[in-house]
């Protein structure tokens, strides 16, 4: 099979999210199939000729081609403004103007003509203005999120009125699209059972298929406990809104409640680009501890008792849940913390919405070791039997050959 891959970013290094996400879908596609990529770079992510090369070394085994693309409202401070001025007066998300390329619509044309493509791999609906309706390539489109619903919970609490109104508006016009752009496709990949409903009742009759985060279970292995101290962590980039959010939220309302409790616990916070507001609070109190960026989060989750994820905005399912789970981590989350992950509140992990049941929950967790190891085990074997890349690559490719029944012409 060949699988031609568009992709929004360049999937390296594969350190959280659609990154991590992306490498291991490469990854595993490369195995069983002809992979050809086409990726626009971030700067943010790969800032130097040096980390272009590094990221085109670790792809390079997966892929029978690679071709990388500027990100144009990217390049400068005077780009962004004009894509945001671009997208006020436009009916277009933000988004889908973002990643606007003639030199990337040439090269997809250059690859559906020069060879046979069996799937056509889209991975974020913004990517859906490179494909040609008048092309008839069996095609997949991925929703990591139900992007439209994303931006309404994060529009639910954002506090700046004017914030607000344009997370709204955004939200409105990704509604738009993706009711005219799903249906397009042959499947739409989502994440979840959650987000295909949601993506159904938007566009009726689009048909979907579930393909979860998944997650790389030699990499990331239970020590059983054993280097436990009354820590807690959470783990994620803080230039991510749902992530600084979740942060903010758990000191705010939930933290005070747990060191009431148990004053020797700690909270450990891992994650590149931490606000101002989170390094003043861990400078006043010695218990928050905030690391920024890390090249590895395991030591840190080793040492965790507890790992909380305390979202409140977010879509798809979490791969730090996964991550954390497959390292036998005892889990505290909130219903959108966990969502979209097959587990069973009280059996794998512990779901907490109100405030002070979260904190209540974590507290029995940190005092209760024999509680932590059986709630750790039953989540490490969910993720093996359910989670791993190699099944999700699976599933992605009997999801390619749904695809391919749909564009196949009926007599």
């Amino acid at each position: 099979m060949t699988v031609l891959f568009l992709s929004q970013i360049v999937p390296f290094p594969p350190h959280g999210g659609v990154l991590q996400r992306g490498f291991n879908i490469v990854r595993e596609l490369g195995r069983r199939c002809d992979v050809h990529l086409l990726a626009f770079v971030h700067p943010d992510a790969l800032p130097s000729a040096d980390t272009l090369a590094e990221s085109r070394a670790a792809l390079e085994p997966y892929c029978r081609t690679i071709e990388y693309f500027p990100l144009w409202v990217k390049r400068s401070r005077m780009a962004l403004a004009a894509g945001l001025a671009a997208s006020a007066a436009s009916p277009l998300p933000f988004s889908v103007i973002a990643h606007r390329s003639r030199a990337f619509r040439r090269r997809v044309s250059h690859h559906l003509a020069a060879r046979a493509i069996d799937v056509l791999h889209v991975d974020t609906i913004a990517l859906g203005q490179f494909v040609d309706p008048a092309v008839k390539v069996p095609s997949a489109l991925t929703h990591h999120n139900v992007e439209s619903r994303l931006m309404e919970r994060r529009a639910a609490v954002e506090t700046r009125w004017h914030a607000r109104r344009y997370l709204l508006r955004e939200a409105s016009k990704l509604r738009a699209y993706e009711i005219r752009e799903s249906p397009r496709f042959d499947v739409n990949i989502v994440m979840s059972d959650q987000d295909a409903i949601a993506l159904a009742d938007m566009a009726p009759g689009v048909r979907t298929a579930v393909v979860p985060n998944g997650v790389d279970t030699d990499y990331f292995q239970s020590d059983h406990g054993e280097l436990e101290t009354p820590a807690l962590i959470y783990t994620g980039g803080m230039n991510m809104f749902a992530n600084k959010d979740a942060v903010m939220y758990f000191l705010r309302d939930i933290w005070p409640e747990v060191v009431s409790q148990v004053p020797s616990a700690r909270f450990v916070v891992v994650g590149q680009d931490p606000p101002a507001e989170l390094k003043e609070l861990a400078e006043r109190d010695a218990r928050i501890e905030v690391t920024g960026y890390v090249a590895d989060i395991r030591p840190y989750v080793r040492q965790s008792a507890v790992y909380v994820v305390p979202l409140r905005v977010g879509g798809g399912t979490r791969l730090k849940v996964l991550d954390a789970m497959a390292m036998g981590k005892a889990v505290v989350a909130t219903s959108v913390g966990c969502e979209g992950i097959d587990v069973a509140d009280g059996e794998q992990l512990i779901v907490a919405d109100a405030p002070r049941t979260f904190a209540l929950e974590t507290v029995a967790l940190l005092l209760d070791p024999q509680r932590r190891r059986i709630l750790g085990t039953s989540a490490r074997r969910r993720v093996a039997e359910r989670y791993s890349w190699g099944v999700i690559g699976d599933r992605l490719i009997e999801a390619y050959e749904m695809a391919a029944r749909a564009a196949r012409p009926t007599r």
